[in-house]
């Protein structure tokens, strides 16, 4: 199937959104770690598309900031899923995931996917 690049990505925020919106408004610790893990596994598979496909279309060291802030976002993951929801920490680097992802969202959105090609096209 042929689908246009930027297209596929901005999808794949919205679901990102939908899901963050779960976490926020969960009514039990049990709802807001199901619609976690469901958006990590969303931001892994979404950054693997992004380094597999997007990061071709870009000058060098664009895509390196771009590495770098999968990066930050995977270390914040990464803490999170090491701590109980009980943890005083867990809020805090909750709240600095959605935010960093948020602001990722936000930056590509309105500031590279403009500045790619008219129409990249890929095959998934």
């Amino acid at each position: 199937m042929e689908q246009d690049l930027v297209d596929l990505l901005v999808a794949d925020h919205r679901r990102l959104e939908s899901l963050f919106a779960d976490i926020e408004t969960a009514g039990s610790p049990a709802a807001r770690r199901t619609a976690l893990d469901a958006a990590i596994t969303m931001l892994a598979a979404h950054t693997a598309t992004e380094e597999r496909l997007l990061h071709a279309h870009l000058p060098a060291e664009l895509a390196e900031y771009e590495a770098a802030e999968h990066h930050r976002i995977d270390d914040l993951v990464a803490r999170l899923t090491e701590l109980n929801d009980v943890d005083p920490q867990f809020g805090l680097l909750l709240a600095a995931l959605l935010e960093a992802v948020r602001e990722h969202v936000q930056e590509e959105e309105t500031e590279l996917f403009p500045r790619l090609p008219q129409s990249v096209r890929v095959t998934e």
